[in-house]
This record gives structure tokens, sequence and C-alpha cells, in this order.
């Protein structure tokens, strides 16, 4: 079922990255407890078949999905496993990030059965694959730059939402998706000049790294 509001989201961009460890169960914590919608994590697939939360492509100079959860605690490092995630599933709307497709099987085996989730990735092929099986939570897209035709094309791979880099984002784009019933929450502004411009051009929401004083201004926003 899609995620409604009446209110412009606040989602925090790997938690609450500028007070806590991005992508850990305290970083999302702390951007609940400051009133945010939820927030956005990434997932990647490990050589084990572990699913964990994890940004970047390397790990000490080697690909991370090379390695092993084994190897990577060897080297004395550790990772958030995507299971502990389950917790968060009846409190929060989270954004799931699939940094790499192919292992559409081992995230549904995971993540099926949560309510409130939204999977997007910039990789639109596990997208495509995800929306063939009909899942059951919705789907987004993220991207970079100013595509042309993306409602079209989001329309096309049966998306309810839309995560554009916010530079790129002008309300003609906006009035596009909503035309077509998806939503649209930029990616990472931090100002509040950002957030005023966006929410004046239709925006749903934004993913920031400061959930805490977007919180802070949304709300004070609304009681004016």
């Amino acid at each position: 079922m899609p995620v409604t509001a009446d209110r412009f989201l606040v989602f925090g961009h790997r938690g609450s990255p500028r007070r806590f460890a991005e992508n850990t169960l305290q970083s999302f914590e702390e951007t609940l407890r400051v009133g945010a919608d939820g927030f956005e994590t990434d997932l990647r697939l490990l050589a084990d078949r572990t699913a964990i939360l994890f940004h970047d492509d390397e790990l000490d100079d080697d690909a991370i999905e090379s390695l092993s959860s084994a190897a990577i605690t060897e080297r004395g490092r550790s990772v958030e496993l995507l299971r502990n995630l389950a917790p968060f599933a009846q409190r929060a709307t989270m954004l799931l990030e699939v940094k790499r497709g192919r292992w559409e099987e081992a995230l549904l085996a995971e993540i099926a059965g949560w309510p409130r989730i939204v999977v997007a990735s910039f990789d639109h092929s596990a997208i495509a694959e995800l929306a063939r099986r009909d899942v059951p939570f919705d789907l987004g897209i993220t991207v970079f730059g100013y595509p042309l035709d993306l409602a079209a094309y989001a329309k096309q791979l049966r998306v309810a939402w839309c995560f554009p880099g916010y530079h790129y984002v002008d309300e003609a784009l906006v009035e596009t998706l909503h035309a077509e019933h998806i939503r649209v929450v930029p990616w990472t502004p931090n100002r509040v000049r950002e957030w005023d411009r966006l929410r004046d051009i239709g925006c749903d929401g934004v993913i920031t790294d400061l959930p805490a004083e977007c919180v802070a201004w949304r709300d004070g926003a609304a009681v004016r």
C-alpha cells in the first residue's frame, strides 16, 4: 500500500549522520527521536549472502560485495545487518536504497513482510525486477540530473516514489511526476533556503543529513 501523509515528510539520510555514525541503529533511533518520519539507508549483499547496511563501494580498497561478514570482522570493522531493521518497520517509514541489483531473492527473504517500506535504487534494473514480481511494498527510483521524460519513464517502471538530486528539481518536474501519482522526495538538501524552495514547488518531502533541524523548520512553519 502507498505510504500517505498530510504533511511535508522528513527522512534522515542514513539516519542522523551529523550526530551518530551513518547506517547504524543508534543513528536511526536519533532520527526518530527528533520527530522525523523515517530514514533512508543503503543495502548491499556480501559474498556469504549476508545483507548489510553499507554505502560505499569498497572497504579498505576491496569491493565490499567481495567480502564475507567474517572477513569484515577479522579487519576489526563492523557493519549493521539488514535484518536488524525489522523492529523499525512498525515505527517509521524506511527508504531502502539497494546499491546494486541482482540479489532480489535474498532481499525479499529479508523484507517482504515489512510494512511502511519503500525500496529504491540507482540500479533501475533491480526496481524493474521487483515490479515484475509484483512486490507488496512501494518502489522508487533514485536519479541524478534531469532525465528526459522522467515521469513517463517512472510510470513505465511502476514506481510510486522518485528520489532526485535536489539541485535538479524544479516545479515542472514535480508537476509531471505528480500527474502520474508519483511522490517527489529529493536528496540531500541541508539548508533552510533549500527546504523552503522544495516545499514551495510542491515536493512531498526531503532526505536530509540534518533531520532534527529540518523537523524544527517544518514544524515551526506549520504553526506560523
